[in-house]
């Protein structure tokens, strides 16, 4: 017997062709990286779905057509009687819709509910005795609402979130004789989404005797605008 090493005389295999786990130079990372995967993936997913969920949240509490939360007592926006819905509509503070209804203090006591007043025609004016366009726009509405009283027609000044005393005073000065509700909170407000784009006050809506808005307008009006919306509540 030869004792000559024995020599493979194979060809040797390309380096080319060499299944990746043969080759000496490959790294060993990307094998780590996997490795990792499945841990990461699994601690991933979970957080994901927890994000998904408190956006959600998020999203319900704080979008536009979200309610908030009513008056304390029972005051703020309340649900109209369905009886009360001409057909095919809604509460909305839009033209042609139901006006939302409302339950709220009056600065001189009592309460005041705006579906009480059906059959009358109705402006609502939301206003606050800090606002330079209201007290600007308060004595045609005053003019207004004499002239037009004897038939039948009233206006309901909404006090956004101040305090009887300085509501009356505000009253008193400009003579205002007819309601005037507060909105404590803001909540009814944010119902009607006063001011539309701009979200100001003064906002104004002429309601006709079903309750339906015929007109509405942002900001101070003047005594030609109060006549024209008058007149397509009247009938």
């Amino acid at each position: 017997m030869s004792d000559l090493p024995v020599v493979d005389e194979r060809p040797s295999e390309p380096a080319a062709d060499r299944p990746p786990d043969l080759d000496p130079e490959v790294e060993e990372r990307p094998q780590g990286r996997r490795e990792w995967q499945g841990p990461l993936r699994s601690l991933a997913l979970p957080l994901l779905i927890v994000a998904v969920i408190v956006g959600g949240v998020y999203y319900l509490q704080n979008r536009g057509g979200a309610a908030p939360a009513a008056n304390p007592g029972g005051f703020g926006t309340v649900a109209l009687p369905a009886a009360l819905y001409p057909a095919g509509t809604s509460p909305s503070s839009e033209v042609g819709r139901v006006a939302p209804d409302f339950l709220l203090e009056r600065a001189d006591g009592g309460t005041l509910r705006l579906s009480d007043l059906r059959g009358r025609p109705v402006l609502v004016n939301f206003w606050a005795t800090w606002c330079p366009p209201c007290r600007k726009e308060v004595p045609e509405i005053v003019k207004a609402y004499t002239a037009n009283q004897a038939a039948g027609f009233v206006v309901v000044g909404v006090d956004l979130q101040e305090n009887a005393g300085a509501t009356n005073s505000f009253a008193s000065e400009f003579g205002m004789k007819f309601p005037i509700v507060i909105d404590r909170t803001g909540e009814v407000g944010q119902t009607w989404r006063i001011g539309g784009p701009i979200k100001g006050i003064p906002s104004s809506y002429f309601i006709d005797r079903q309750g339906v808005v015929r007109a509405r307008f942002f900001g101070p009006m003047s005594a030609q605008t109060i006549a024209d919306d008058i007149k397509k509540i009247m009938g």
